[in-house]
């Protein structure tokens, strides 16, 4: 009789160590989940999907541009910050080309963030050649430019 109620033991203990064992593996894994989630999410701009959000704008020849009314609320800010940005979520990027001068370029492109709905761009892929600029433009809607 003791040798069935010392097995009888044996494997009951052995059940409550794996019982044990699996909620301390559970709890780890919830805990792990938990701390990974509360980092920042980081945007690789390498990857394939990235490309899938430019479109190519082609626009009328204009000797001007004169900025639209709330245009002046649109901001410039580097495209590391605002990519990276919990506040900001881009809605469009374009490649633009413009003979216009340096300012009157930068207003043309503050107005059309504007009429798509952004308040704040970003410009990569800057190039000047035979008076005419090229660049790549990212426009941005951010609920708050604080850190910006």
């Amino acid at each position: 009789m003791l040798t069935w109620k010392w097995l009888l033991s044996l494997i009951s203990n052995n059940q409550r160590k794996e019982k044990a064992m699996l909620k301390k593996t559970l709890i780890l894994m919830l805990l792990a989940s938990t701390i990974t989630a509360c980092g920042p999410n980081m945007i690789s701009t390498t990857n394939a999907n990235s490309n899938k959000l430019k479109i190519n704008s082609n626009a009328l020849t204009v000797a001007e541009s004169y900025p639209i009314q709330g245009s002046e609320s649109v901001s410039v800010h580097a495209y590391s910050y605002v990519r990276t940005s919990p506040h900001c979520s881009r809605t469009v990027a374009i490649q633009f080309s413009s003979a216009l001068p340096y300012t009157q370029t930068l207003t043309a492109l503050r107005n059309r963030a504007l009429v798509t709905g952004a308040n704040a761009i970003a410009i990569t892929d800057w190039h000047e050649n035979s008076g005419i600029t090229t660049l790549t433009s990212h426009f941005f809607d951010c609920h708050s430019k604080k850190g910006l």
